[in-house]
Order: structure tokens, then sequence, then C-alpha cells
């Protein structure tokens, strides 16, 4: 009974992951994925996991668990290397871990992310579970490193980092189930880490005065 119960609760996960994934948080109900799990009592998932806010957080967690172990890992070796503050180690810690679990078990994480990304519901659900640590760590230490930029656009730049990651690896999850060419696994990370750190250590001002505004003036002319 007690494996049947695992298998049952496991399906409920994988199915949900890629109905949340396909129709976004608010258009799956917790019926739905009782029975696109081919379960026959339809209330198996409020049973196993009570509301939306319970499977979301299953969901989150069946895959961050083991992205969460790799990052602690990664940053512990930075630690250990005197790489503690390297803006490029630090992206890597975010980039490489999600980037391997992704292709690894071949689902719907990567989309199940950007869903979650831009779900103010989803985000609130998922954003203190104790497998996002080495994300808030990791957040935490680029704040500490990018001191010289201005307290906004230092969250700013944080944010955009992490919205390139998770729509970048949904896309590139998304181009495997299409049949589409894609990078590999190691020249994602590489490319994905090399322009999250632009991200953050660009200038805050280009060198841009003299190019000319596409924006039309409010003159007499323009009223």
């Amino acid at each position: 009974m007690a494996r049947r119960g695992d298998e049952a609760r496991a399906r409920l996960v994988e199915v949900a992951e890629r109905l949340f994934a396909e129709r976004g948080i608010s258009g799956v109900s917790l019926r739905d994925v009782s029975a696109a799990a081919g379960q026959r009592n339809h209330s198996a998932a409020q049973y196993h996991y009570g509301d939306r806010a319970g499977l979301v957080a299953a969901v989150f967690e069946a895959r961050m668990g083991l992205v969460n172990e790799r990052r602690v890992e990664h940053l512990n070796r930075l630690d250990e290397l005197g790489f503690r503050d390297d803006i490029p180690a630090l992206v890597a810690a975010l980039v490489e871990p999600l980037v391997a679990v992704v292709a690894e078990t071949n689902g719907w994480y990567g989309r199940f992310l950007a869903r979650v990304r831009f779900d103010p519901f989803a985000t609130d659900v998922v954003d203190a579970l104790p497998v996002a640590e080495a994300v808030r760590d990791t957040t935490r230490r680029l704040h500490r490193v990018l001191t010289d930029l201005p307290s906004p656009v230092r969250h700013g730049r944080i944010e955009k980092l992490n919205t390139l990651l998770i729509g970048t690896v949904a896309a590139w999850e998304w181009a495997r189930d299409r049949g589409q060419r894609r990078l590999d696994e190691s020249l994602m990370s590489d490319e994905l880490v090399a322009t999250g750190a632009a991200v953050l250590t660009a200038p805050q001002r280009p060198a841009l005065d003299n190019v000319p505004s596409l924006v039309p003036s409010a003159t007499g002319a323009d009223r």
C-alpha cells in the first residue's frame, strides 16, 4: 500500500508539472491533475497535497531538491577555493545545476518554472521553501559583491539574471520537445553564465551620449 501511495504521488507530481507548464498555474485544477494521472478517484491530488499551493510546492521540490543540493556543493567549493565573491562563479552556481537537472529529467520543469516566475500566487508558495535556500544564499552573495551599484539597480540586475536564466532554460527545454536544434548542455551552461555575468556587470550608463534619440521630442510640430 505504501509503495502504491508513493507511485501515485510521484505520478501526480509528474502530471502536474506538465499541466502547469502547458496551461499556467491558475489554469489547472486538482481534479484535472487527478484525472490526467489516471486516478479513478478524482480527489486523489487533493487527498495527497491538500490544495493547489501544496501541489505547486510538491512539483517545485521534486526537482529543486536535487538542484539545491548541487548548488550547495558548488557554493561550498567556491568557499574552499577562494572564489566566494567571484561573479561568474556565483552565476554558474545558479545556472549549471538547473541546466543539468532539466537535461537529466527530460520533463517540463523549465517551463513550469517559467510559469511560476510570473505567477504571484506560485511565487509566494515557492519563495520560502527550504529547497530554495541555495538561491537565496547566492542572491545574498551577489548583493554583497555588487555594492558599487545603487540598491534599486542591483535588485533589478539580479531580477534580470533570474528572468534570463529561467526563460532561456524553458525555451531550451521546449526546443528539445519540438525537435529543434539547440546548444548541448555544456555550451548552454557556458553561454548562460557568460551572458548572466554580463547582465550583472554591464556599465550602469553605456557611452551612448552621441546616439540620437529615436523618441520624437514634444515640439510644437509634433503636437
